[in-house]
Formats: C-alpha cells, structure tokens, sequence
C-alpha cells in the first residue's frame, strides 16, 4: 500500500506542468461563474468563451502565473530528486569503499578524485596474506563467542596499520587477511609499504598478545606472506553483489607463501624483495616447489628495516 502511494504522489509530482494547467483552467471555470452571477446579460458559454477584452487579460495573466508556478516547482522538484539521488550514490560508494580503502582515499573515491574503473583491469601489485596460526586447534577448544571477540579485535589492529600504510583490505577469510598494494590506489613504492605494514603487524600483535596474556588468554601467532607481480583487478560477483578483488597467479603464490610461513615469519618473494631490498633486510630460504609450477620460487625471510629506514608511514604521493 505504501508504495502504491509513494508512487502516486511522485507520478503527480512528476507533472506539475500539467497541474498548472488544471488549476489555470479551474480558475477559468470559476472565475466564469462567479461573473455570470455577478451580471446577468450574457449566458455562462458566452462568459467562458468570450466576454470583454477585460475580462479576458486577467484570465489570461493568471493562466501563465499557474504555468510559471508550476514549471518552476518542476524545476525545484528534479534539481532535489537529482540531488538526493546524487547522495545516495555517494553515501553508497563511501560506505563500500570505507571497507576496502583508508577513510581518505574513501573520500577521494566518493568525490571523484580517485578513478575506480567497474571494468576488469591489469595491474602490477603487491599482494600480502596474513593468516592465525594454529587457528583451528585453539578454536576447538575456545568458546566461539571468544573467538569471535579476538577475531574482531585482532583485525581491528591489523586493518589499521593496512590502512595507515593505504593498502586495500580485499577480504578475511577466516581467520586470514587479504591485503593489495597497487589496486584500486598505486604508489611508486608499493611493495616496500606492504613490507613495512607485516613488520608493524609483527610488532602490533607482541602488545597485542601482551593483553591477552593479562587476561589470561591464549596468545596468537601470525605469518605473513608478500607476493608481487601482474594481476587483473576489478569487481567480481554477481548482478546483485559484487565486489572489488584481484585474481591471477600473484595472488595464488602469494597464498602459498603464506602458507609456508611460520609464526611470526614473514616470507616475501623475490619480485618483492627485489623492489624493497634497500629497505629491508632478509635472509635467504630454500626455494619453495609449489604445486603447479615448474620451477622453484625464491623466497626470503624478513629481518627487520636497515639502519636508518623507517617502519613508519611513507610519505604521500
């Protein structure tokens, strides 16, 4: 019932033109007969078609005041359906975006500074995967509202550094987090962000496991695993949800890697090391054989920034 409504009033509203018209031609009518009883030497037709040229200018000005009225609140009426329409996309576009993106670079998308292409793109990017360890053994034996709580709390404190360092937080998957460097937002130096966001998340979860360990809590451990490489990135999903994502062979080995990661490790990839190995120091591991590929990938294991490199938030570009 109330939609039928809802759309009668906006069909009306719709046609205020018309409305002025109609209320041009009641006055007429009216203004007819109030004159047939104020004279009587001519009938009603000959009032409503004819008359005095006095008579027939006021008819007239006020018909094109009905008209003006009403194209006027036309004018009104779209300029505000525009606008409200405008907000609602825009309050749609924050609200997805506020889930993937830093508040700031949110913004820059809802007011179109920051171009998202809806379109399947390719990019190279920098993919970060962190993932619980023995997340299933400590779930069996926890009260899964508990671990509900600790989920929350622990993403609270890693989205945040994903943020600070304007990653794109993908998905959670569980109790993993996935993370991109490059996609929808480039930096020149992408991958050595990602590095530096897994060595603060690695410093953030030692507080982090500190509290628990206060309350008498199970503390957690993390591993962390960095990829770099060419991807496609764009909206995924279905006509009625869809979502933003990348996919391609940099984000399965980036997977892997973290998969092969131990707690508190964090393994990066040669792509990536080769881009951020001013930056940071590594030590050499074995070559992964993962399933799949033909040959071996180079992985290394990150120590902690050289002397005099920062963990803190690169500048803005």
């Amino acid at each position: 019932m109330f939609k039928k409504k809802h759309q009668f009033r906006v069909g009306l509203t719709d046609k205020m033109v018309l409305i002025g018209f109609g209320l041009a031609a009641v006055y007429w009518v009216l203004d007819t007969i109030v004159s047939v009883f104020l004279s009587y030497d001519m009938h009603f037709g000959a009032r409503l078609f004819g008359g005095d040229t006095d008579d027939l200018w006021p008819r007239l000005i006020v018909i094109c005041l009905f008209v003006i009225f009403g194209s006027h609140a036309q004018y009104t009426i779209n300029e505000r359906k525009r606008a409200e329409e405008k907000s609602r996309r825009e309050t749609a576009t924050r609200e997805r975006f506020q889930r993937l993106l830093s508040p700031d670079l949110a913004e820059m998308v809802v007011a179109g500074t920051l171009k998202v292409e809806k379109g399947g793109e390719k990019r190279n990017a920098t993919v970060m995967f962190v993932d619980i360890r023995d997340f299933t053994a400590m779930s069996e034996n926890t009260r899964a509202t508990e671990v509900l709580q600790m989920l929350n709390e622990y993403y609270e404190v890693m989205v945040d550094i994903a943020f600070r360092y304007e990653g794109t937080v993908d998905k959670f998957i569980g109790d993993a987090m996935m993370v991109i460097w490059g996609a929808p937002v480039a930096h020149p130096d992408d991958p050595l962000r990602a590095v530096q966001a897994a060595i603060d998340m690695q410093a953030a979860l030692v507080h982090f496991n500190q509290n628990r360990k206060n309350a008498h809590q199970r503390r957690i451990q993390i591993g962390i695993g960095i990829n770099t490489g060419n991807l496609v990135a764009g909206y995924i999903g279905s006509s009625q949800t869809m979502s933003y994502s990348v996919i391609g062979d940099t984000v399965n080995t980036a997977a892997r890697i973290c998969a092969a990661a131990k707690g508190g490790q964090i393994i990066i990839s040669e792509k990536t090391y080769q881009a951020v190995e001013k930056g940071v120091e590594v030590e050499n591991l074995a070559p992964i054989r993962f399933k799949g590929k033909y040959k071996p990938v180079r992985v290394y294991n990150v120590l902690a920034p050289q002397t005099g490199a920062s963990s803190k938030k690169p500048p803005a570009t």
